[in-house]
C-alpha cells in the first residue's frame, strides 16, 4: 500500500513537469482521469462483446489504447498527439470491428475523451483533425446506429475547447497577478529608495554644515564651538544611521516599524535641526500640524526635508523663508531662498523629481521654479472631503478641456 501514493506522486510530478514545459495550466489529475477513462471505457467496450471472460485476442485492443498513456506517465518525453491518436484510434477501431448487438456501444466514448484531451493539450486545430477522422472512421465501420453516438465525439471537441479556454484564462490571470506583484515590489523598492535618499541627503548636508562650522571655529581657535559643532554632526549622523538601518530592516524582513515615522508635527524639529547646522530660516507655522493625517504628514515632511536640503546643497550661506499652513481642507507649504542653483536631477528619480512623485502620491500639486532672484518651492495637498479622487480630477480636466 505505501507504494501506491509514491507512484501517484511520481505520476503527478511527471504530468506537472510536462505541462509546464508546454506552457499549459493542465491539471495533473485532468490528464490522469482522461487516460484512465480511455482505458476503462475500452475495457468496458470489450466486455460488451463478451471478450473478457474468457479473455480473447480482442483484449490486445485495450493494450493499444493504454500504450501511449503508459509511456506518457512513465517517461520524460511528451508523446506526440498524432502518435497517441493513432494508437488509441487503432485500438478503438479493432474493438468496433467486432459486432455488437446492444443499443449503446461504449467504444466511441473512448474517442470522445481522446478528442477532448487533444484539444485541451495540443490545440483546437489538431483536435478537430482527430475528431473528423474519428467520426469518419466510426461511420465507415457502420457501427453507429444513427448520429447520436457521433455526437459524443463532437461533444468531446467542445469540452476540450472549453477546458483549453479555461486554461488560457487561468494563465492570463496568473500573469496579471505576477505583474501586479512585480509592480508592487517595484513601487515599494522605489519608496524605500526615496526614504533612504532623503535621509542620507539631509543628514549629509546638515553634517557638512556642522563640519564647516567646526573648521572655521578651529581657525579662530574657538575649540568650544568646534566641539559643539562636531557633537551635533555626530548626533545627526547617528540618527541618520539609525533611520537607515530601520528602513532597510523593513525592506529585509517586513517587520512592523518599532519607531514612529515623522509627520507634519515633526516639521518644527526639522527646522531646529537645520538651524543648528547654521542655516538661517525665517519660519511661520499656521494651524495645528497634529491634525494632518499621518500618511499625508509623512509626505509633507519629506518634501520639506528635501526642499531644505536643496537650499543647503545649492545655496550655501543663504537664508531661507519657510511657511506652512494646515487647515481642515488642505496643507500648504512655501519655501523660498535667494540666489539658488536648482536641484539637479541625477537620473535616479530624486531631487525635484522625487518631490513631485511624493506630491502625486498625495494627490497634491507642487511648483518648483525661479521667481526673480529667488528659488520657490510651493506645495499644496488637499485634505478631507477636498481630496477628490484622481480619476475624477482627470475627468473634469478633460471635460473643461473639451469645452475650451
Amino acid at each position: 500500500m505505501p507504494a501506491l501514493p509514491s507512484v501517484l506522486l511520481a505520476v503527478q510530478a511527471r504530468f506537472d513537469e510536462k505541462s509546464q514545459r508546454k506552457g499549459l495550466a493542465y491539471p495533473w489529475w485532468g490528464g490522469f482521469v482522461s487516460k484512465t477513462a480511455q482505458v476503462g471505457i475500452a475495457l468496458a467496450a470489450v466486455g460488451q462483446r463478451d471478450a473478457l471472460t474468457p479473455p480473447s485476442v480482442l483484449v490486445l485492443a485495450v493494450a493499444l489504447v493504454a500504450l501511449p498513456h503508459v509511456v506518457q506517465a512513465s517517461t520524460e518525453r511528451w508523446v506526440p498527439w498524432w502518435a497517441t491518436s493513432l494508437s488509441v484510434g487503432s485500438g478503438v477501431a479493432w474493438i468496433m470491428a467486432v459486432d455488437y448487438d446492444g443499443r449503446v456501444d461504449l467504444a466511441p466514448a473512448v474517442l470522445a475523451v481522446l478528442v477532448a484531451e487533444v484539444v485541451a493539450t495540443d490545440g483546437l486545430r489538431r483536435g478537430t483533425v482527430v475528431a473528423a477522422v474519428s467520426v469518419t472512421a466510426t461511420l465507415a465501420l457502420d457501427v453507429l446506429a444513427g448520429s447520436s453516438q457521433a455526437g459524443e465525439i463532437v461533444l468531446g471537441l467542445f469540452m476540450g475547447a472549453m477546458l483549453r479556454w479555461q486554461m488560457r484564462a487561468l494563465l492570463a490571470e496568473r500573469a496579471a497577478r505576477r505583474g501586479e506583484r512585480e509592480r508592487a515590489a517595484l513601487a515599494e523598492r522605489q519608496r524605500i529608495a526615496r526614504e533612504i535618499h532623503d535621509l542620507v541627503a539631509h543628514s549629509m548636508s546638515v553634517t557638512l554644515l556642522q563640519v564647516t562650522g567646526a573648521r572655521r571655529a578651529l581657525l579662530d581657535d574657538d575649540t568650544a564651538e568646534a566641539s559643539a559643532a562636531l557633537a551635533d554632526a555626530e548626533r545627526v549622523g547617528r540618527e541618520a544611521m539609525s533611520d537607515i538601518r530601520r528602513t532597510v530592516g523593513l525592506l529585509a524582513d517586513g517587520a512592523a516599524p518599532t519607531h514612529a515615522l515623522p509627520t507634519a508635527a515633526d516639521i518644527p524639529t526639522l527646522l531646529a535641526t537645520v538651524r543648528a547646522a547654521g542655516l538661517t530660516i525665517r519660519s511661520t507655522v499656521s494651524g495645528d500640524l497634529d491634525t494632518v493625517p499621518v500618511g499625508v504628514g509623512l509626505g509633507v515632511y519629506r518634501v520639506v526635508q528635501e526642499a531644505l536640503t536643496n537650499v543647503v546643497k545649492h545655496a550655501p550661506g543663504a537664508s531661507a523663508t519657510f511657511m506652512i499652513s494646515a487647515t481642515s481642507s488642505d496643507v500648504t507649504v512655501l519655501v523660498t531662498n535667494p540666489n539658488p542653483r536648482p536641484a539637479a536631477d541625477d537620473g535616479l528619480g530624486h531631487g525635484i523629481t522625487g518631490m513631485r512623485e511624493r506630491t502625486e502620491q498625495m494627490e497634491g500639486s507642487l511648483e518648483a521654479h525661479q521667481v526673480d532672484d529667488d528659488w520657490v518651492v510651493a506645495l499644496s495637498v488637499p485634505l478631507g472631503a477636498s481630496r477628490e479622487p484622481a480619476w475624477r480630477r482627470r475627468l473634469m480636466c478633460g471635460l473643461h478641456g473639451s469645452r475650451s
